[in-house]
């Protein structure tokens, strides 16, 4: 797809500019997301900070001792329940290219008590790690942020060892079904909607770097409500989907998905 190599600078610096912005807590996320459990093993800082569309973490089969990393880590949620249950002999390489993200997770991280998780200052389309030294890699709501999506499952093959998976959340979206209005503003970029691919798409690129065993394990839809809980989402663009898109189609405007893979 053309679109998946157009405006990369001016995506990243949209994003960069709305995850910058966003209020004091998106706590309301965290809570759609994770169980009651599985906060309490995170600090108040990391659930504040919560903007995640899934939860992959339950389906990425997490080994003691793996080198896992993070991509896009926000606020440290995921790297710190990651962190949890690789243990004291694993590492969390939680990546993000905003500094204000990485100071976020590190502050988590020691919170947790946890010296496993190392920030890593870099972009999704050029990881600063060598060739084949992770075990998994995960990333929730992160990979349709970028504008080389391709790219970005290239450089995760890259990294990955032999028999290394990926386990990622992210948003699918049938753009026919959106109208020009919503996918050309702003925060419908910075909030995915208007960058995510179709399910179809997002497998065939998979592939096409190498993954193997590529399930789509997971589908909840994405409410014009739901939207409303991620503040990258202004009160204009929430206004311009109940107002253009059919209602019938309010309830499902996206889906979020959990997608696993493994190289051979």
């Amino acid at each position: 797809m053309t679109r998946d190599l157009m405006h990369g600078v001016e995506v990243k610096d949209l994003v960069r500019a709305a995850y910058r912005h966003v209020p004091p807590t998106t706590e309301a996320v965290a809570r759609k997301l994770y169980s009651d459990e599985e906060l309490a093993q995170v600090p108040d800082a990391a659930i504040q900070r919560a903007l995640g569309v899934a939860n992959h973490l339950r389906h990425a089969e997490i080994a003691p001792g793996d080198t896992i990393l993070d991509l896009g880590c926000g606020g440290g949620i995921d790297s710190i329940l990651a962190a949890r249950r690789t243990g004291p002999a694993g590492r969390v390489l939680a990546l993000d290219f905003l500094p204000e993200m990485l100071e976020r997770t590190a502050k988590a991280a020691r919170e947790a008590g946890l010296d496993t998780i190392e920030p890593l200052d870099g972009e999704l389309e050029a990881i600063p790690l060598p060739d084949d030294s992770v075990d998994l890699i995960i990333s929730n709501g992160v990979i349709n942020l970028a504008a080389r999506k391709t790219r970005v499952m290239a450089e995760c093959a890259r990294v990955l060892r032999p028999g290394g998976r990926l386990c990622v959340s992210d948003l699918t979206v049938e753009q026919e079904g959106l109208p020009p209005e919503i996918l050309t503003q702003p925060a419908a970029w910075a909030g995915c909607v208007a960058g995510a691919l179709a399910e179809t798409d997002f497998v065939r690129k998979l592939d096409r770097v190498g993954f193997t065993e590529i399930e789509v394990l997971d589908h909840q839809p994405l409410s014009i409500d739901d939207c409303a809980l991620y503040p990258l989402f202004s009160d204009e663009v929430i206004d311009l989907m109940r107002r253009l898109i059919p209602a019938e189609q309010h309830a499902s405007v996206a889906t979020a998905v959990v997608v696993r893979a493994r190289l051979p």
